[in-house]
This record gives structure tokens, C-alpha cells and sequence, in this order.
């Protein structure tokens, strides 16, 4: 199993006007420094336009930066919004940036969810036909040569026979075919893990609980097998968060009272609070995080610590994770939130460094993922 982190990046300061956003980018970068460094695996970058306190408009950008900091370390994007880019060009970027990072680029692809973004670039609804449309036109580029047309709903590609002129077009992937591609997903039988295996890209969940977990790899494992393809949990990804420290103690104390806890209460646990309607029927989001019998009022920060999230000593972190992957029946890497402890930043560094040089050694068994970036995230059958 390998170990990763996930930037959106959380930067409540820099909304209240205390930080500035360049001082938002150096902390990611200093992250992925001290990532690399102690061996964690991957680190992914969000990308959001209107949204303040996750306020990365450009995680092809941050991959660039971090790539040169870096010397291990995969980088990916969780996710390129496809809707927002001309994928003919986004096509080209991506494909220079894993030359760039001599192949640990990873990538992923969404339709983008916050209204007020979509609402930016006037996409209106289309955001999910534009997106299948983007990937046919990336993977067209990335895998096929000229002369080829693609006359889509939203774009056109007229791609050029190779010309001894101009000595092209010329551009193709560092990893061959392709780099990996991720799509994320949230509900049990996510629409998103369904096209993820249709496409033969790799499934990243989430933070949800075990049922729902094991829904959307029923949902993935299933899709993919009628599509023709080996569904392989080496390749599944899942987002929950992790923190240690010395002590079980030290741990629970430093999650709960510093940034990560202040971000969770404040930000995200309110919006997992919120009541929707689905189908005439109300229902929060956090109830897919909450065990059997649970209502939504019991979902506080105090039982996420202690049931949910994986925090504790050396010790703790990695008997949690052994029954984690155990229940889930093997998955191939568990990602975590990042947070800005910026102020603060000893008892970050010294988690990273914890996670990295202790658990990660006693866990790389769990899983049967291998250290080399693959071009594939489901093998064809």
C-alpha cells in the first residue's frame, strides 16, 4: 500500500485576509519538499476557481513547481475540470508536464461540482457531456496520430499529418500509452466509478465510511468486468485522513486542537451537516461517513478522531490501517488531507515524517502496488 496526501488547499487565513496566497502556494510546495523527502508517494492538487478557501485555480502549475522540488515524489491533479479547458490544449499542457516530471505526472479528470464555478465559465449543465467529450478528445491526442477530425457538441479537433516541414506534430506522452488517470467519486454507486471503469482509469473514493466504500467498488469491480476490463484494487485510491504523532495521546490532542480539527469543525463538517433532498427523501452527506444506526447529529469532530479517521502513535496508525485494508479487502493507496500548520509547523513536518519513515515501511505490504508510475490504471481482459 503506499501513502499520499491531497491538497484542495484548506486556507481558511488567507480568506480572513492573514495569509497571502502566495504564502498558500509555499506551504504546498514545502509539503511536497518534506513529502518527498520522507517517503511518502503521491501528493494531488485540487483545482477550484470561485471557491476562497481552496484557492487553486491551476494544479497543472503546482505539479510544475512541485516537479522541480522534488525527486521521487508522484505528482497528480484530483482534478483537471474539464469543462473549464479547452482539452485540445489541456491535452498538449498534460502531456508536457510528464515530461517534465520525467513521468510521475498523474492524471484526473472531473466535471467540476461547485455551481459558482461553473457559473464562471457559463457552462450551464453540460458540465458531465462536456467532460466525456474532453476525455475522448485527450485520449485522442495523447494516443492516436494524424490526420484525424473530431467534430464534438463543444469542440472541434482537426489534428495535422506529421509534417517533414515542421518536424511535427510531435508531442506525446512520457508514459506510454498514457498517464495514469483518476476519477473521484462520493456516493455508493457513484456515476463517476462507473465511467472511471468503462474508461480502464483508476477509482479514487472519497472520505466516506466501510459500506459505502465497498458499494463503489462493487459499483467500479462490476462496470469494469462488463466493459472488458480486470478491475485490480491496486489501483483503487482512498482519501481518509491520517495523523501521528508519539503518542495515541499527543496525536488525538494535536488533530483535534490545531489546524486539521479547526478545519474540519469549521469547514467541511458543516457542509457534510447540510440536508438535501434526493428524490423526495431528505439526507445529509455525512451519513455516508456514520456506522449503522447513527443519525447525522452524532457526526462530530470527537467520533471522526476516535472511529473514523486514523490518528494516533506509530503503533495505532498502522494496526488501523492493517484492519482498514483488511475490511475493504486490499487497496492500493490511502491519501490524506493536507492542512495549513503553516504557523505552527513542527507537528506537521514531524507527522510526515512519522507516517513516512515509520508507518509507510510497515505497511507497503498491505497492498500490491508497486513503486513504478504505471500507464494504466485497469488492465485490459
Amino acid at each position: 500500500m503506499d501513502l499520499g496526501l491531497f491538497s484542495p488547499p484548506y486556507a481558511q487565513a488567507y480568506v480572513a485576509g492573514r495569509r497571502t496566497l502566495q504564502e498558500v502556494i509555499e506551504w504546498d510546495l514545502q509539503i511536497a519538499r518534506w513529502a518527498d523527502e520522507y517517503g511518502l508517494d503521491e501528493l494531488f492538487f485540487a483545482e477550484h476557481h470561485t471557491i476562497g478557501h481552496e484557492p487553486n485555480p491551476a494544479p497543472d502549475l503546482m505539479i510544475a513547481a512541485a516537479g522541480r522540488e522534488t525527486q521521487r515524489l508522484r505528482l497528480g491533479a484530483a482534478a483537471h475540470l474539464l469543462p473549464y479547458h479547452n482539452p485540445i490544449a489541456l491535452a498538449d499542457r498534460l502531456m508536457y508536464l510528464d515530461h517534465m516530471t520525467g513521468g510521475r505526472y498523474i492524471a484526473g479528470f472531473a466535471p467540476g461540482s461547485f455551481p459558482t464555478d461553473g457559473q464562471l465559465f457559463g457552462v450551464g449543465q453540460g458540465n458531465a457531456k462536456m467532460m466525456d467529450e474532453a476525455i475522448d478528445i485527450i485520449m485522442a491526442i495523447w494516443t492516436r496520430t494524424g490526420p484525424f477530425r473530431i467534430e464534438g457538441e463543444f469542440w472541434t479537433v482537426d489534428m495535422p499529418a506529421h509534417s517533414d516541414q515542421w518536424n511535427g506534430p510531435h508531442l506525446k506522452p512520457f508514459q506510454r500509452p498514457h498517464p495514469e488517470v483518476v476519477m473521484t467519486g462520493v456516493q455508493p454507486t457513484s456515476p463517476t466509478f462507473a465511467d472511471a471503469a468503462r474508461r480502464g482509469f483508476s477509482p479514487m473514493s472519497q472520505q466516506v465510511g466501510m459500506a459505502a466504500l465497498l458499494q463503489q467498488w462493487e459499483t467500479y469491480s462490476r462496470t469494469a468486468v462488463d466493459s472488458g476490463h480486470t478491475p485490480d484494487r491496486a489501483n483503487w485510491r482512498i482519501m481518509r485522513d491520517v495523523f501521528v504523532a508519539e503518542t495515541d495521546e499527543e496525536a488525538r490532542r494535536l488533530f483535534l486542537e490545531g489546524p486539521a480539527g479547526r478545519t474540519w469543525d469549521e469547514l467541511v463538517l458543516p457542509t457534510f451537516r447540510v440536508v438535501r433532498d434526493r428524490g423526495g427523501k431528505p439526507y445529509a452527506l455525512g451519513e455516508l461517513l456514520l456506522d449503522p444506526g447513527m443519525t447525522i447529529d452524532q457526526l462530530t469532530l470527537d467520533w471522526m478522531v476516535d472511529h473514523f479517521f486514523i490518528v494516533g502513535s506509530p503503533d495505532t496508525v498502522v494496526e488501523k490501517i492493517t484492519q482498514f485494508n483488511e475490511e475493504l479487502g486490499g487497496i492500493g493507496a490511502l491519501l490524506s488531507f493536507t492542512f495549513d500548520f503553516s504557523q505552527d509547523p513542527e507537528p506537521y513536518r514531524r507527522h510526515l515524517q512519522l507516517l513516512g519513515q515509520e508507518v509507510g515501511p510497515r505497511i507497503s505490504t498491505l497492498g500490491p502496488r508497486t513503486a513504478a508510475p504505471g500507464p494504466h490504471a485497469v488492465a485490459s481482459a
